[in-house]
């Protein structure tokens, strides 16, 4: 991947893959469907997990109780802090159930695993020292629950900190640090956290690294770092047998080759099956850059890692904005082979990296920058997806998410080929229409959208006594024809108007069309496209209950309008006082126009109007009529 150090060379790039990689950014993964979920306080979303019966777990933590999603917790705000929230979202993409774990203090679930026995496996961190976290010590611990997909819990165990300043404790989860669990090709499982160790001169932070058994075990645990704060964010389980551990570190260059540079270093540390540390390298600037997670790149022993950095030096080079995403490539010694800065010029980062089932990477996080064309949805930060090829080739990049604060920390491939995202939402506007309390967890389901991706849809009665249909498509590609059906049951449908489609587009394209043989009672429609390939599909549907506002015949009175076919202007005479009038479309859209006269006087309408076919609604309270209008 090419070097990017300078805003004009990211922009350029950002111009370069939209022009040049046209016929990939067709293919742009969208929202296929979206659910929050949440109680009237704050869920952080930290990761999830697909299960075997085509459902999702989520996990992270609340501080709400007894409020719409959360039906119950123990530190719930005012009462200590947080607990661990799990969420099991069923195939049909409804809450299936929702439990809460911890104690009295604060305790957050940060990763999940499938085990080989269909259970669940979940680890956080605790600060409780009751309740799931009874025994632990006030230095914080780590609970490990195993879970079946039922919800039930099948073993639980606190991995304990002690309660003496100098006895060992393990980092909260938060900004720069968060355990993981990872299961072993045999069934054993490993968790990496970031544990503290007390000394006389204060506390030091080092990567925690531990395998246990697939019943929850201790098998061996290690340490790994430098003499001041290391910070463990994910871990890799390699093909050459090894372990790949990420962070950032605040330990001198005397501890780790390349540290000390800055507030904080990007820092990683691999180490042999049994744990034997081969070797550790840092990696920074003079401010903040912190590793988030990391991935081998099929079985080649080089990786790439991701996090953010808002430094404008060292090994970082010149920085974009206030915070920009990273994309390291290093070799299997810990060489950096190739990096680049990602983002705008404001806020930007990544937090998660994964690959999809198409073989493309994808890396998500956060930004509130203008990227590009991308653009925010509103002041605060979106979810940040960027795609990559393997090769490191930037593909596309989308933001998702509202006016408020919208972040995402975790993705997984589906079995279809699309992509759950993980993350967290004050938004209730733009891409998330709903917001239970403060920030929800928010799950996005994203896929290769059809060839047309609708709107809106509606039926409403025209003032011609007419259904009228109106919709949109906010996507199309490739597609040919757009056929309106329509239904007296529901079941079976006729094609009663079709309309050629925009080809290809990526803005709003609006469409409508005139039922004028409404049945009373209910009509149904539906709407059918054609691609180029003339392979068809279901759209949208809509129904609307007809009941005619009068049965009797209309007395014609004998209206004049003149000029017509007109250009810019039309009169008409012999209307009777009080008489309204309106300009519509074929759409039933009211139009604007000037007026003079009076309708028992050459009433006269000016109008700036596109050639076409238009309609004058006379609205006399007893003979109201519609006139034909052509404008030239």
């Amino acid at each position: 991947m090419t070097i990017l150090k300078t805003k004009g060379l990211i922009a350029f790039l950002l111009i370069f893959y939209q022009f040049s990689v046209t016929p990939a950014s067709a293919q742009q993964l969208m929202i296929d469907w979206q659910k929050t979920m949440g109680g009237d306080k704050n869920e952080i979303a930290y990761a999830s997990v697909g299960t075997s019966d085509g459902g999702i777990i989520i996990v992270g933590s609340t501080n709400s109780r007894n409020s719409f999603d959360v039906k119950d917790s123990r530190a719930f705000e005012g009462n200590g802090g947080s607990d661990m929230w799990v969420v099991k979202i069923s195939a049909a993409k409804t809450i299936e159930w929702s439990k809460t774990f911890g104690g009295t203090k604060d305790d957050v679930a940060t990763g999940i695993v499938q085990g080989l026995n269909n259970d669940y496996l979940i680890i956080g961190t605790t600060l409780s020292t009751d309740g799931d976290a009874n025994y632990n010590g006030v230095n914080g611990g780590l609970l490990f629950i195993r879970l079946n997909m039922k919800g039930d819990v099948l073993t639980k165990r606190v991995i304990a900190g002690g309660s003496r300043f100098e006895d060992p404790g393990f980092q909260p989860a938060g900004s720069f640090s968060k355990p993981t669990i990872k299961l072993g090709t045999a069934g054993d499982l490993y968790i990496g956290a970031t544990k503290s160790l007390g000394s006389a001169s204060g506390k030091t932070f080092d990567f925690f690294l531990s395998r246990l058994t697939p019943f929850g075990d201790t098998l061996w645990e290690k340490t790994y770092g430098g003499s001041s704060e290391d910070y463990m964010n994910d871990f890799v389980l390699t093909s050459d047998g090894g372990i790949l551990m990420v962070g950032a570190t605040l330990s001198p260059a005397r501890d780790i080759t390349g540290a000390g540079k800055g507030f904080y270093d990007f820092l990683v540390i691999k180490v042999s099956s049994g744990g034997a540390e081969a070797w550790k390298r840092a990696y920074g600037g003079s401010s903040y850059d912190v590793l988030f997670s990391a991935i081998e790149i099929g079985q080649t022993n080089q990786y790439y890692l991701a996090g953010e950095s808002s430094s404008a030096d060292g090994d970082i080079g010149k920085g974009l904005g206030q915070k920009d995403g990273v994309l390291l490539k290093i070799s299997s010694t810990g060489t950096v082979l190739t990096k680049s800065l990602l983002g705008g010029t404001g806020n930007d980062g990544f937090m998660h990296l994964m690959k999809g089932k198409d073989g493309k990477i994808y890396s998500f996080g956060t930004s509130d920058s203008v990227i590009g064309q991308v653009k925010p949805k509103g002041p605060l930060t979106d979810v940040w997806m960027m795609v990559f090829e393997e090769s490191g080739t930037v593909n596309y990049h989308r933001l998702f998410g509202g006016a408020d604060i919208d972040a995402a920390r975790h993705g997984f491939a589906a079995s279809d080929g699309g992509i759950f995202v993980a993350a967290s939402s004050r938004s209730s506007d733009g891409d998330n229409s709903l917001n239970r309390g403060q920030s929800d967890f928010w799950l996005m389901k994203l896929q290769v959208p059809p060839p047309v991706v609708f709107g809106k849809f509606e039926a409403f009665i025209n003032e011609f006594q007419d259904i009228q249909l109106a919709w949109t498509t906010t996507y199309e590609n490739n597609s040919q024809t757009i056929y309106l059906e329509k239904s007296g049951d529901n079941k079976t449908f006729k094609k009663i108007y079709e309309v050629p489609a925009a080809g290809t587009s990526s803005v709003v394209k609006s469409y409508g069309a005139r039922d004028q043989n409404p049945v009373i009672g209910q009509n149904y429609y539906r709407l059918r496209y054609v691609d180029k390939a003339a392979k068809s599909y279901d759209g949208k549907t809509v129904n609307f209950n007809f009941i005619p506002l009068a049965n009797e015949p209309v007395v014609q009175q004998d209206y004049r309008l003149y000029p017509n076919p007109a250009t810019t202007f039309v009169k008409i005479t012999n209307l009777n006082p009080e008489t309204e009038v309106a300009l519509i479309n074929n759409y039933g859209q009211k139009l604007p126009f000037t007026s003079s006269g009076t309708p028992s006087n050459d009433f006269r309408l000016d109008f700036n109007l596109q050639p076409g076919q238009y309609y004058i609604l006379i609205q006399d309270k007893k003979n109201p009529q519609v006139r034909k209008l052509v404008v030239n």
